[in-house]
């Protein structure tokens, strides 16, 4: 099966449901377990790891393993192999995701269909991976976990003279905030944030916030910002299976709201949530 191919209406249909917190609807993705296997264990498994059904998510991901082209976007590999790997640091089955891992990549060595350019980019990023499983560190650490102030900090009174910038319109003001996040003071450009936190910010504009509320130890406003981010659904664009904000696992600093019991449940709550900018293809 071609990466280019579609879902069908009634498959994305219940994706959707899902999505919004309809765990009755898990149900009817049987009925197209035989057409769309690997889809169906994709969307189940993304439900496991988010109910911390840890054991069961890695047996899906184990069984979807060879069928990442099915996907057209690479991110769609990246985020349940890294959800994979959290997991079983969790629940102490390392040794049996790294078996599963290096099996993968010894397939991809003698997969006919698979380019070379994507077979490099996937194998180093499994490697990343065994590093993981090994160090505990991940790609993003060094800048989400050793954010430090820069050294040559500027104040916002500098940086809005640099910039031309009155700060008198949202869309000025969120550029301030980028600025500040790049130059000046994290409780400066937190101050920023939390004037501008409810309109239409990037990806990025909140993972800066929760970066720098972590690095203040203020988790309360961090784990507040990643559900921001949940509920802006920005983690739905590679494809209807995306069901669950999986790239969260990518991210070290979400890590320890994603263990903990409490957090969690309040950013499956906020990822639930439907503010109408998602477009249901």
């Amino acid at each position: 099966m071609s990466a280019g191919f579609r879902l069908p209406k009634k498959f994305r249909e219940i994706c959707y449901e899902l999505m919004d917190g309809s765990y009755e609807s898990i149900e009817k993705l049987d009925a197209f377990e035989n057409k769309f296997p690997h889809q169906v264990m994709a969307v189940k498994a993304a439900i496991a790891f988010f109910d911390k059904d840890y054991e069961k998510a890695i047996d899906l991901v184990e069984g979807i393993m060879p069928y990442w082209s099915e996907w057209y976007y690479s991110n769609v590999v990246t985020e349940y192999v890294a959800a994979m790997v959290f997991a079983s640091k969790e629940i102490g089955q390392e040794e049996r995701v790294r078996k599963i891992i290096k099996d993968e990549q010894e397939r991809l060595s003698s997969d006919c269909e698979t380019s070379d350019t994507i077979k490099k980019s996937r194998n180093g990023y499994f490697d990343f991976m065994l590093n993981y499983l090994d160090t505990g560190v991940m790609p993003k650490t060094e800048g989400e976990m050793e954010y430090s102030v820069p050294s040559d900090v500027k104040s916002v009174d500098e940086i809005m003279a640099s910039e031309k910038l009155k700060g008198d319109t949202v869309k000025e003001k969120i550029k301030l905030f980028k600025m500040v996040c790049w130059y000046g003071k994290p409780e400066d450009a937190l101050e920023i944030y939390e004037e501008i936190k409810d309109e239409d910010l990037s990806e990025m504009d909140h993972e800066n916030a929760i970066i720098r509320y972590l690095y203040l130890k203020n988790d309360e406003k961090a784990l507040e910002a990643i559900e921001r981010l949940a509920t802006a659904r920005f983690w739905t664009v590679a494809a209807p299976t995306q069901i669950r904000p999986m790239n969260f696992f990518t991210h070290p600093m979400m890590h320890k709201f994603l263990r903990d019991e409490d957090a969690l449940e309040r950013i499956k709550k906020a990822a639930f949530i439907d503010d109408g900018k998602l477009k249901r293809k």
